[in-house]
């Protein structure tokens, strides 16, 4: 190199260092134009680059968080940060860190948290005298944000970390339920001696009961009408349940109360009359311990029946009662009025009604504190006396349902009581029951009650109304249900994400099929994504056999006994097989959005464990697809895999498998394994000529559950016989096997063999050879 040379290299360098921020003075050389660039702002919270780790956390951990904005556009940034377990704001100054042609990134590292909490955060950004902030968007689903030009805004839509206890840990039968949940009065009649009588008073309004099955329920609701289910009627169906699949029942509240619903209880101790005795719980308990089931109870501690021994005395005696502090009484005597304009006030032209009046007009009183101003529901304080009745003594009720046999406990309307009630709850029940779940009522972010300290999971709303929205109205696309299923994921610790409550609907929604229009084959589509999906798939009764109903009290139903869809149900049962033969379906790993295509309808993920690989694809349009997943580095070209759900076998090539499905239809796609089954196929006695080909197909999955088009290909062996092999998966293996030979012609058309179908048990290892002459 010459002198010139060098002088030159210099000059370039020299250039570049003028052109280029010195690192770690990034600030400092900002542009104060006292304007902050919103377009140039970003964080995107699922992004390993923006957050890291991505995700709840486990105490001790440090979470590095960076900020994206233009180059030489602030002066500084903050993260703005409520520490809800600790009730306070902190803030974290940021600084830059590196920048590309466009951007500059700030970043800060959270100091390691010691104790369970969820941080809420978003970002301050400075330029000069100039703010703006940066949050999650109005989605509120996670991933990219929004900026704002205001605090509150910004604060609305805060990003959230979850931060539990390491040692956190939840029931394993939980994560591998099949749920089923049942209003009791709307499900079977086994007992006609102790159905409620029409001389009955609830609040008032004499019981109205439906000597007809099949009539609508009241509407509007006034809690007064039965049809006589009961927990014999439960017990008389429980072999039908395990017939289903189901492993796990939830019962809605079946303690004494007034209502048909249960939720205003007058005896936390007794089951209701109207639907039995002890004994009676005590022999449902044993017949569905004896058959592999558990029973969930329903709690309702945030309050009782105004008709509660303990409010009536509070009525009578004031605060000379012992349950005054049980509840917030503001003004006494109590009094109760016809609220007829439902202004909670006494207005003259209102008469005062004694106890036993009806009270369909009345939705509060300005005496005492009730749920969501139901004068029927006077609400409990958190009083310690109250705390050891619910949980803390002896003898207490969540203690004692669980030593009577219960397995579990939902409990209603759990973001109304206190973070510090449940978590004496849990401690109690965990102490009585080790594997004993605790599942809280909560519609929307649950992840302050999923830090270890409370619940073990939640009624997984979320996935619920994204279910709704993407499959029964079809509001969003893949891309927006993909988001949805993320932000659910990113925020809840994976033991309790693997053990959520998912339902499609409950007694306090529409049901599915009414939101799908009535359309079936959205509700099987929904079911296939339910059954192949992390967390405990939770069928509302009626519903696996097509029942409908609008909201409340539609949507309450009574089970449809004699007019059942049993093709629906036989459908349903076959996806809980399918989930129950797979762990990689239930507790296995899963990768979001393996097909993702807004265009055409379709969506997918991957399930895996150390046994199997799956593939999960829906076609939530009107048309037939072929769902095509990606598949290089997950399975090797040449792997075959079936279809579980359609049947078939498929190939996967240069990368990819592909498998057509009908319009509102999935596949579960399983790969073959070691542990599969290989049969040899060999028909005799047939004489092809040129372009004839012989084929096996059958009622298992892997012969195209009798589809000509899936039926599997034999190969020729001599001028009569034509022989190949068949891999059986888990799901068919162990099974009794009904199959039939068929030949093809070159023009497309179908021979089949005659006579009956061949029948044969199928090994539950190794392999086998099945030899069969054709049948004329």
């Amino acid at each position: 190199m010459d002198q010139r040379q060098r002088i030159a290299v210099w000059a370039l360098v020299l250039i570049l260092s003028l052109a280029l921020p010195l690192r770690g003075q990034r600030a400092r050389a900002a542009t104060n134009d006292n304007n902050v660039e919103w377009l140039g702002l970003g964080h995107n919270s699922r992004s390993s680059f923006y957050r890291n780790p991505v995700g709840a956390i486990p105490t001790g951990q440090r979470v590095h968080l960076r900020l994206r904005v233009y180059r030489y556009d602030i002066t500084g940034a903050v993260v703005r940060i409520w520490n809800s377990a600790a009730g306070r704001e902190e803030l974290y100054p940021m600084a830059w860190e590196t920048n590309d042609a466009t951007y500059d990134y700030w970043g800060v590292d959270l100091p390691a948290y010691t104790a369970p909490t969820v941080l809420w955060y978003h970002f301050r950004i400075y330029d000069g005298s100039a703010v703006a902030y940066y949050a999650d968007d109005g989605a509120r689903d996670g991933g990219w944000g929004a900026a704002y030009g205001n605090e509150a805004d910004a604060q609305a839509n805060d990003y959230n970390i979850t931060i539990y206890d390491p040692n956190f840990t939840t029931p394993d039968w939980l994560k591998n339920a099949v749920i089923y949940q049942i209003f009791p009065d709307r499900f079977y009649n086994g007992d006609s001696s102790n159905d409620p009588k029409t001389t009955e008073k609830v609040y008032g309004d004499s019981v109205l009961f439906h000597t007809n099955w099949f009539d609508l329920p009241e509407n509007p609701p006034r809690g007064r009408d039965f049809y006589g289910g009961d927990l014999a009627g439960i017990l008389a169906k429980v072999d039908q349940l395990r017939d289903l699949g189901v492993t796990a029942i939830y019962l809605n509240p079946i303690f004494t109360s007034p209502s048909n619903h249960k939720y205003d209880i007058t005896n936390y101790f007794q089951i209701d009359p109207h639907f039995g005795t002890l004994t009676t719980f005590q022999n449902l308990v044993s017949a569905l311990h004896n058959r592999g089931i558990r029973l969930i109870l329903d709690g309702v501690f945030n309050h009782t029946s105004v008709a509660h021994p303990f409010f009536q005395d509070v009525v009578q005696r004031g605060s000379a009662s012992p349950y005054w502090s049980w509840y917030t009484v503001y003004r006494y005597p109590i009094r109760w009025f016809d609220d007829r304009n439902r202004n909670h006030l006494w207005d003259p032209g209102e008469p005062q009604v004694n106890w036993d009046s009806p009270l369909q007009g009345i939705l509060g009183s300005p005496d005492y504190a009730s749920w969501w101003g139901f004068a029927t529901l006077p609400e409990w304080t958190e009083v310690q006396a109250v705390r050891d009745y619910v949980y803390g003594s002896s003898g207490a009720v969540a203690r004692y349902w669980l030593q009577q046999g219960a397995d579990g406990w939902r409990l209603d309307v759990a973001d109304e009581v206190s973070h510090s009630f449940w978590q004496g709850f849990r401690t109690a029940v965990k102490a009585t029951r080790a594997d004993a779940p605790v599942i809280g009522e909560v519609w929307g972010d649950a992840s302050e009650y999923l830090t270890g300290r409370e619940m073990d999971s939640v009624m997984n709303y979320r996935l619920k109304f994204a279910v709704t929205d993407f499959i029964a109205r079809r509001s969003i696309g893949p891309t927006a249900f993909h988001q949805r299923l993320l932000a659910i994921w990113e925020d809840y610790p994976p033991q309790a994400w693997y053990a959520l409550m998912n339902l499609l609907d409950s007694h306090d929604t529409a049901r599915f099929l009414y939101d799908a229009g009535g359309d079936k084959a959205r509700l099987r589509l929904a079911y296939l994504f339910l059954m192949t999906y992390p967390g405990a798939p939770t069928i509302y009764y009626g519903d696996e056999v097509g029942l409908t109903g609008a909201n409340d009290p539609d949507n309450r139903r009574t089970y449809p006994w004699g007019q059942e869809d049993q093709a629906l149900r036989a459908d349903v049962k076959r996806l809980i097989r399918i989930r129950s033969l797979y762990a990689a379906l239930r507790t296995g790993g899963i990768a979001h959005g393996a097909i993702l295509d807004e265009a055409s309808g379709t969506y997918g993920y991957r399930r895996w464990d150390s046994s199997f690989k799956l593939l999960v694809g829906l076609n939530n349009s009107d048309s037939s697809r072929i769902l095509s997943f990606p598949v290089s580095g997950y399975l090797a070209d040449g792997t075959r895999v079936t279809d579980l759900w359609n049947g078939g076998q498929y190939a996967v090539s240069g990368g990819r498998v592909g498998v057509s499905v009908p319009p509102k239809g999935g596949a579960i796609l399983v790969a073959g394994a070691s542990s599969d089954v290989k049969v040899t196929f060999t028909v005799q006695g047939y004489v092809t000529y040129y372009g004839q080909n012989i084929f096996v197909v059958g009622d298992a999955p892997e012969l195209g559950f009798w589809d000509p088009a899936k039926a599997r290909p034999l190969s020729w062996v001599n001028s009569n016989t034509w022989s190949g092999d068949v891999y059986f998966t888990n799901y068919s293996k162990c099974g009794t096997l009904q199959y039939k030979y068929i030949v093809k012609n070159p023009n497309g058309s179908v021979i089949w063999e005659g006579g009956t179908n061949h029948i044969r048990t199928l090994p539950c290892s190794g392999s086998a050879a099945f030899t069969d002459q054709w049948q004329p």
